[in-house]
């Protein structure tokens, strides 16, 4: 039997990421600022991204699960540390250095093998 899962998602991929274009549009048309846009669309491809990671799971065919959690959760990283700029100005070492520990935290615990059972 073919397996349709990954279809379902790959269409509910796309489907999402149209939504999370169009919120990111509006948002940035009600805040009146424009390069807002990029940030709350690196947010909401990010939740997209790891929430598939989620869905995938680490099963068959779930290898690619940590590469999903990794890149969403840094595509959200990345979008709410603009954000934050955005709001707060002159604090860029700190969040940096966010980024920074964010990647050896990440590669730590996804790299990291479970016991099965």
């Amino acid at each position: 039997m073919q397996d349709t899962r990954g279809g379902s998602l790959e269409g509910l991929s796309i489907g999402v990421m149209f939504i999370a274009v169009a919120a990111a549009l509006l948002l940035a048309w009600f805040m009146a600022d424009w390069w807002l846009f990029i940030p709350f669309l690196l947010v909401f491809a990010g939740f997209v991204w790891a929430g598939l990671g989620l869905l995938r799971g680490r099963g068959e065919g779930g290898k690619e699960m940590p590469y999903f959690l990794f890149w969403g959760g840094t595509l959200v990283i990345l979008g709410g540390i603009w954000l934050i700029n955005d709001q707060y100005p002159g604090n860029v070492p700190g969040l940096v250095a966010f980024v920074i520990i964010w990647v050896g935290a990440a590669a730590v615990v996804l790299s990291v093998k479970r016991k099965k059972g």
